[in-house]
């Protein structure tokens, strides 16, 4: 699957659970391999505790919904590989949950259908990452970037909601539904009293800062803290989060409280009131660079704790009201946003 170098791989998938997993699963087989290397040296545990952990949440995930199950079963069929691999990519987050490494600086405009997020993530991931936008039997669709393997992270749906992401480390247990499933069914809600239900079904049992916006200008955000799951006030212009906990003092490593702190304290200024609040201006805060060492838009560099260099893998900035995803691969301002409708079937457009 040729792709340039300012895009990311896009794949249009439909039917049953089962049927649009082989399809992924036989599209990025290979990249799907590369992935699980990748996250077998993260993890950094013996393959036997791994499977393990896996078949727990293999577990919470067919109770949860078997709709998920099917889809990763299928993934695992179409990737040809052992179905536990998969489930362990799903719930890589639990699986790094006390790993200090920034990821993320979300922002949505608070009464506007714009909202964005930079990932900020492994170097290695950059020519890894996928678009997957997918219709199901009721021919209900939505369009996400992900890893390979992973049912969802950052997306949006057709009825107009999205779902962005900060991770938060925490040493507490997370043996709850992980969080990229969580994000997969939330793409799934037709309505907020949809959201609502998923997000109760779900509970609480991971680590990570979650964001849902709908096309109507709201948003809910919720701070999972293990056991814990603390919801936050929208702003009064923006709602931002980075990757320390705003609603508790957790600790947090101090390379990364630093690291955020900053991220945090920019993104704040540049969506003060008075600011701004369009989809341009979504673009342009999210391409910051400013702060030298810890800037939005980060390059890749070594970070202690971490194997490898991380920075930020790509940009998004969504239009709810459009359903439109507007996309840029790579930490550098100049490459060009690519846009994605979620409800037409068509090759990703440069602007």
């Amino acid at each position: 699957m040729p792709v340039s170098k300012t895009r990311f791989p896009l794949i249009d998938v439909w039917g049953r659970p089962e049927e649009r997993g082989r399809q992924i699963g036989a599209a990025f087989g290979e990249r799907i391999d590369r992935t699980l290397s990748l996250y077998r040296a993260y993890f950094a545990r013996p393959d036997e505790e791994l499977l393990s952990v896996a078949a727990h949440f293999r577990g919470v995930i067919g109770a949860f919904d078997p709709h998920y199950a099917a889809e990763i079963e299928g993934i695992a069929e179409g990737a040809e590989v052992d179905p536990l691999w998969v489930y362990a990519l799903n719930a890589r987050s639990e699986l790094l949950a006390a790993l200090s490494a920034s990821e993320c600086t979300v922002v949505q405009y608070t009464g506007t259908p714009f909202t964005g997020q930079n990932w900020d993530w492994s170097e290695k991931l950059e020519e890894l990452v996928v678009l997957i936008r997918s219709e199901d039997e009721r021919g209900r669709r939505f369009l996400t970037m992900t890893e390979p393997g992973i049912l969802a992270k950052v997306g949006l749906n057709d009825a107009g909601f999205c779902v962005c992401l900060n991770f938060l480390p925490t040493p507490k247990p997370t043996n709850g539904l992980p969080s990229h499933v969580l994000l997969r069914a939330l793409l799934d809600a037709g309505s907020w009293a949809e959201v609502e239900e998923t997000l109760e079904r779900a509970g609480t049992g991971r680590s990570l800062n979650l964001l849902v916006a709908g096309a109507d200008g709201r948003g809910i955000n919720i701070e999972y803290e293990g056991d814990a799951a603390r919801r936050m006030e929208a702003g009064g212009t923006a709602t931002t989060h980075t990757n320390h906990y705003l609603t508790c003092d957790a600790p947090v490593d101090a390379e990364l409280l630093e690291n955020s702190t900053a991220r945090l304290d920019r993104i704040r200024f540049l969506t003060a009131p008075g600011s701004p609040t369009d989809l341009v201006r979504l673009k342009s805060v999210l391409s910051d660079q400013e702060h030298s060492e810890h800037a939005i838009l980060a390059p890749y560099r070594d970070s202690e704790g971490f194997l490898g260099r991380k920075g930020t893998v790509c940009t998004i900035a969504m239009d709810l009201a459009e359903r439109r995803m507007h996309i840029r691969r790579g930490n550098d301002p100049a490459n060009p946003f690519h846009q994605i409708q979620v409800v037409e079937k068509e090759t990703a457009l440069s602007m």
